[in-house]
C-alpha cells in the first residue's frame, strides 16, 4: 500500500501513464487471487485512487470513470467496512469536481452521510454536500476554472427497441449468463425491459497484463440485488465477467477474454436481452484486430442455382468449409418446458417435436452418426442457447424441429427453411411465430441479419434444406400421404442465428389444418417424416464424401 503514497509523491515518476497501470495491476492482482479477503476492499479503494492520480495527468474522462467504477465496487460490495465512506467520499469528489455531476454527487452523499453517521467522512461530506447546495446550477458550469477531461474514443451505440416511451424509465439487469469453449463464446445479457446500449472492444496489453475486453454499457439500467459484481470463468477464451456502474443509472457488463478474432453485439426481445458472440483463432493466436460483425456490411444476394443441377452438385462449395467430414449432428426439439408452442387439434407442438427428434436421433445413430439433443426431456430452453451449444460442441449439422400453425384452417403442408432474409409474407409469418414476436419486429431483425449473415453458412444451408424437403416429402409419398410441398424457404429465425455449422428449421407440417394434425399424430407418420430426414443426412454426409475422394 506504501507504493501507492510513494508513487503519487514522485512527479517524475507520476507522469508516465505505464506505472499508473503497472500500479493498478499489482492492486488487481492481490483482489483476484481473493475478492472477499480482508485486503478486497482496501484494493478496490486504492485502484480508485490510482485512476482517479492518473486521470488528473491524463485529463481523459475515461480514466475518471474508472475511478468511479472502482469507488462504486467499493462501497457496493463492502458496505460494513470502515473504508466504505472513504470510497464514496471519493466518489462525490470525482463527481462533482471532475465529471461535472453535482446532482449525482449530491446523491452519492446522501447515502453515505445516511448510512454512515459515525464515519470519519461524515464531517467532510455535510461541508462537501452543503457546498454544491449552495453553487446551485452554478455547479454544472464548474468546468470553466477546471481542466476539461478529453473525450475517450467512443463506443458503438446500439438500441434494443426504439420505443421512447421505454428509454424514460429505468430496466433491471437481471444477470448474465454465457457458453464457453475454447473458441467460442456467447454471452447473454438478461434485461427486464429494452434498453439502449453502447460497447466498445479494447485490445490486449501484454505489458499490463490486461486481456481482451469488450464492454457493453446499458443506459437508464440498473443491476439487480442478485447480479454479482465480478464472475471468474477461465473457461475457454471467456475469463472473466464483471458488472458495474460508471456512472449512476448506466450498468456496465464488461467481459475479459484470452483472444478474440470477431465478435457480434446484437439484441433479441421478448424477453429482451443483449447476445455477445465471440470467436477466436485456434490456438488463441491473435495476429491481426478482430473483426466487428455487428456493424452494418453490404450484402450481396446469392446466385441462383439452376433448378436442372441436383443439391449434390453444390457440394464442392462446402468441402473446404467442413473439412470434407459430417459426424455429429445436433437435433433441437423445438419449445418445451412454459413454451408449449403451436396448440391445436390435440396436438401440442413441444411434445411432438420431441417425440420426432428421439426417432429421428435413433435413425441417425444407426446409420453411424454421433446424435446431441439441445434437450431431451419437457424443459425450457432459451432460443439463443440452442444454436450456442451446438457451437460449442463444434457439431457438424443442426437441425431444428418445429411444427407449424395458421390462423387460416386450409393452410398445410411441409416447409424447409434456413437463415437469410425473409422473401415472402407467409416466411415472415412464421418467423415472427417461431421467435415469439410481431411480424412488424420482423423487418427490425432483418437488419440485425444482414449483419450477422455473412458469418453463418448459408449456401451450405441452402444446400442441406433442398435435401431434406425432398427427402422427407418423397418418403411419406411413397408410402401413399398426401402431403404437399411447400418447399425451401429463408426467414430470420432466432434459433439459427450465429450458428457456426450448416443449419435449419423443419417445419413437419400445420396442426391448424385437421387433416394435417390427423397424421401428425400418427406415429407411423411421424416415423416415415424421420426417415426422410436421416436419409437426406446420410446423403449429405455421402456427397461430401465422393467429393473429398475426386
Amino acid at each position: 500500500m506504501n507504493q501507492f503514497r510513494s508513487l503519487v509523491k514522485n512527479s517524475t515518476q507520476a507522469r508516465y501513464r505505464s506505472n499508473w497501470k503497472r500500479l493498478e495491476d499489482k492492486f488487481l492482482a492481490i483482489y483476484q487471487a481473493n475478492p472477499d479477503g480482508a485486503y478486497a476492499p482496501k484494493v478496490l479503494y486504492y485502484m480508485g485512487r490510482v485512476n482517479e492520480e492518473l486521470a488528473k495527468r491524463s485529463y481523459l474522462s475515461s480514466d475518471f470513470q474508472a475511478a468511479v467504477d472502482y469507488y462504486n465496487r467499493c462501497a457496493r460490495r463492502f458496505t460494513r467496512h470502515s473504508w466504505s465512506d472513504d470510497a464514496l467520499y471519493r466518489l462525490a469528489r470525482v463527481q462533482y469536481y471532475n465529471l461535472n455531476q453535482a446532482t449525482n454527487a449530491r446523491r452519492t452523499l446522501n447515502k453515505l452521510l445516511t448510512t454512515y453517521k459515525t464515519g470519519d467522512k461524515y464531517q467532510e461530506a455535510v461541508a462537501l454536500h452543503r457546498k454544491i447546495l449552495g453553487s446551485g446550477d452554478k455547479a454544472n458550469n464548474a468546468s470553466a476554472s477546471r481542466p476539461v477531461a478529453k473525450k475517450s474514443t467512443p463506443a458503438v451505440p446500439r438500441r434494443v427497441s426504439s420505443s421512447s416511451s421505454a428509454a424514460s424509465k429505468n430496466v433491471s439487469l437481471k444477470g448474465v449468463r454465457f457458453t464457453s469453449s475454447n473458441d467460442y463464446t456467447r454471452v447473454v445479457i438478461d434485461l427486464s425491459g429494452d434498453a439502449n446500449y453502447r460497447y466498445k472492444f479494447l485490445n490486449a496489453d501484454p505489458s499490463r497484463n490486461l486481456p481482451f475486453r469488450l464492454y457493453i454499457d446499458l443506459e437508464k439500467t440498473l443491476p439487480a440485488s442478485s447480479v454479482k459484481d465480478d464472475m471468474k470463468i477461465y473457461d475457454g477464451i471467456l475469463r472473466m465477467i464483471r458488472v458495474g456502474k460508471p456512472v449512476p443509472t448506466t450498468s456496465r457488463v464488461v467481459l475479459d477474454f484470452e483472444a478474440v478474432q470477431k465478435y457480434t453485439v446484437f439484441a433479441l426481445e421478448n424477453p429482451y436481452r443483449v447476445v455477445v458472440d465471440v470467436s477466436a483463432p485456434k490456438g488463441g493466436v491473435q495476429s491481426h484486430p478482430p473483426v466487428d460483425l455487428s456493424k452494418k456490411v453490404a450484402v450481396h444476394k446469392p446466385k441462383k442455382a439452376s433448378r436442372t443441377i441436383p443439391p449434390s452438385r453444390k457440394v464442392p462449395d462446402l468441402v473446404e468449409q467442413l473439412g470434407l467430414t459430417v459426424k455429429t449432428v445436433m437435433i433441437d426439439a423445438g419449445h418445451g418446458g412454459k413454451d408449449p408452442g403451436a396448440s391445436r387439434n390435440r396436438i401440442r407442438e413441444k411434445d411432438y417435436v420431441l417425440k420426432v427428434a428421439k426417432m429421428l436421433g435413433k435413425k441417425l445413430k444407426a446409420k453411424g452418426f454421433n446424435v446431441l439433443y439441445t434437450r431431451s426431456t419437457d424443459v425450457f430452453i432459451p432460443l439463443e442457447e440452442r444454436t450456442a451449444k451446438a457451437n460449442v460442441q463444434k457439431v457438424d449439422l443442426f437441425v431444428s424441429l418445429h411444427i407449424n400453425a395458421n390462423k387460416k384452417r386450409n393452410v398445410h403442408g411441409i416447409e424447409t427453411y434456413y437463415l437469410n432474409l425473409a422473401r415472402s409474407k407467409s416466411a415472415r409469418r412464421v418467423a415472427a411465430r417461431e421467435n415469439a414476436i410481431t411480424e412488424k419486429r420482423i423487418s427490425d431483425l432483418q437488419f440485425i441479419l444482414t449483419d450477422l449473415m455473412l458469418n453463418s453458412k448459408m449456401q451450405e444451408s441452402k444446400a442441406l434444406a433442398e435435401l431434406v424437403q425432398k427427402s422427407m416429402v418423397k418418403t411419406v409419398r411413397a408410402r401413399g400421404w398426401k402431403s404437399k410441398s411447400n418447399g425451401v424457404r429463408s426467414a430470420p429465425f432466432y434459433v439459427l442465428m450465429g450458428a457456426k455449422m450448416p443449419s435449419i428449421l423443419v417445419e413437419l407440417g400445420y396442426c391448424s389444418n385437421a387433416t394435417e394434425a390427423k397424421r401428425l399424430r400418427n406415429s407411423s407418420y411421424l416415423n416415415l417424416l424421420a426417415d426422410g430426414i436421416a436419409n437426406a443426412l446420410s446423403t449429405y454426409r455421402r456427397n461430401l464424401k465422393n467429393y473429398a475422394a475426386m
